[in-house]
């Protein structure tokens, strides 16, 4: 048989170069009806591969075993795809830019149809020209660089970026919570604060109708201070209810600290999602602060049929009183994304209508270019890695388990925000908020206000 469809293929092929249009559907009519499909499915590849780029070993072990076990998780229960059974192709990146370059090249080397990964940004950025070069789609499960997906449509990104927290922070502040009075601290000379925190202000703005409702103070500290005694007493005179601490959460750790010390517990401290670390809520729980952060998923936040059946799954496997992590949700979706789009691909491949195309005004070459993509994924039964990655661009209100997910046409997810709210410690139900804007052009601009206050 796969001799047979090897020489048809080949017939098939010569046709297409020297027919027109409607000999070859005819041609393709008698051939490859409705058996076509499983005919290809035994040809030359008997599984298909995803690729898992991680860094398994090495200083972020840890955080790579989560996105690692939302994915074999998702596989257990979704094994197969086009028929075929999905294949897991490990590479280690070590966290290590160097051992990086040469990883992603030998995992390309061996054609999967999707890479999933990596957690860590640089590691991440490395990649970037061998996927795009070898036209394999990548889906980046938690790191948020804008730069990963700049410039580079075969590079997707599952989670929000950090620029997108603005707007539905501020709504969580204003409307959820009732805050009328906003101080901002971040990082001076970061780009993406400083695009995140102008978010945050022109949103609480729009919502601040009151006179005496506003943002009272936007406060800059230096990258390596670990005194903020007098930002905080800023903050302490300009009256505010709030404050959007945009710092990482070692930082902020030790902000909350002083702040405690300084007697403003008393006030809302909404930050990022680096805000999810265990031992950093603990700290905060123990001095009795209320915080707010966003993030993509949460376990009580019931986002969607399919978050039940991700938790359930992991629970079974895990333990009841085992919870899953944002990073297990977010690569259990890029996951089951990637066997979506390879449906969608070859689906789409499959339908193509050469007659149609020719009336329609397609070009010769577009047409012929049709053709042999036709023929390809037919004869391995698998989509090209360009189809795969129409085929994301396209997906729209996708059922994850981290929510509703649309590309709307590009590479770059666009979702609801979970706002996870602890009041000294004790878990509040969590706030849901939908991003207005998420492009990865306009991700950054590092201009800061004209009310900043050094």
């Amino acid at each position: 048989m796969k001799k047979k469809l090897s020489v048809i293929l080949c017939i098939v092929m010569a046709m297409s170069m020297m027919t027109g249009c409607t000999t070859f559907n005819n041609f393709r009519n008698a051939f490859f009806s409705d058996g076509a499909s499983s005919n290809g499915q035994n040809g030359v590849s008997k599984t298909i591969k995803i690729g898992v780029y991680e860094p398994l070993t090495g200083e972020y072990k840890s955080y790579a075993e989560e996105e690692k076990i939302g994915i074999e998780l998702a596989k257990e229960m979704y094994p197969q795809v086009l028929g075929k059974d999905v294949e897991l192709i490990y590479a280690d990146n070590q966290a290590d830019m160097y051992v990086a370059e040469t990883v992603i090249n030998e995992l390309v080397s061996q054609n999967p149809a999707v890479i999933l990964g990596s957690y860590g940004e640089t590691v991440t950025l490395v990649a970037g020209d061998a996927v795009k070069e070898a036209q394999i789609p990548a889906i980046s499960i938690t790191s948020t660089n804008p730069l990963i997906t700049v410039n580079n449509p075969f590079y997707f990104r599952a989670t929000i970026m950090e620029t997108s927290q603005g707007e539905v922070l501020a709504a969580f502040a204003y409307e959820a919570q009732g805050k009328r009075k906003i101080a901002t601290v971040r990082t001076e000379d970061d780009d993406i604060a400083t695009t995140t925190v102008n978010r945050f202000n022109k949103k609480f703005r729009s919502l601040a109708t009151e006179e005496s409702t506003g943002i009272v103070g936007n406060y800059q500290v230096k990258s390596d201070t670990t005194d903020y005694s007098e930002t905080l007493k800023k903050i302490k005179d300009s009256g505010a209810d709030a404050v959007y601490l945009y710092l990482s959460a070692a930082k902020a750790d030790e902000f909350l600290k002083q702040a405690k010390e300084a007697k403003l517990d008393n006030i809302l401290y909404i930050g990022t999602k680096d805000w999810v670390d265990a031992d950093f809520q603990k700290n905060v729980a123990d001095r009795k602060i209320s915080i707010a952060y966003a993030s993509d998923f949460s376990v009580a936040a019931h986002q969607t049929a399919t978050s039940e059946k991700f938790v359930k799954a992991y629970k079974d496997k895990y333990g009841e009183d085992a919870e899953p992590t944002e990073a297990m949700a977010l690569a259990f979706d890029s996951y089951v994304m990637a066997l979506k789009a390879i449906e969608n691909a070859y689906s789409n491949i499959m339908s193509y209508d050469f007659d149609k195309m020719t009336e329609d005004g397609a070009s010769e070459d577009d047409i012929k270019a049709a053709k042999a993509e036709w023929i390809k994924a037919l004869e391995l039964g698998v989509p090209n890695g360009d189809a795969i990655r129409r085929a994301l661009t396209q997906l729209d209100d996708f059922e994850g388990a981290s929510g509703l997910i649309s590309f709307n046409g590009t590479n770059e997810a666009k979702k609801s925000i979970v706002v996870n709210y602890f009041i000294a410690g004790e878990v509040k139900e969590p706030y849901t908020g939908e991003v207005v804007e998420n492009s990865s052009a306009s991700a950054v601009d590092s201009s800061a206000e004209s009310d900043e206050i050094e």
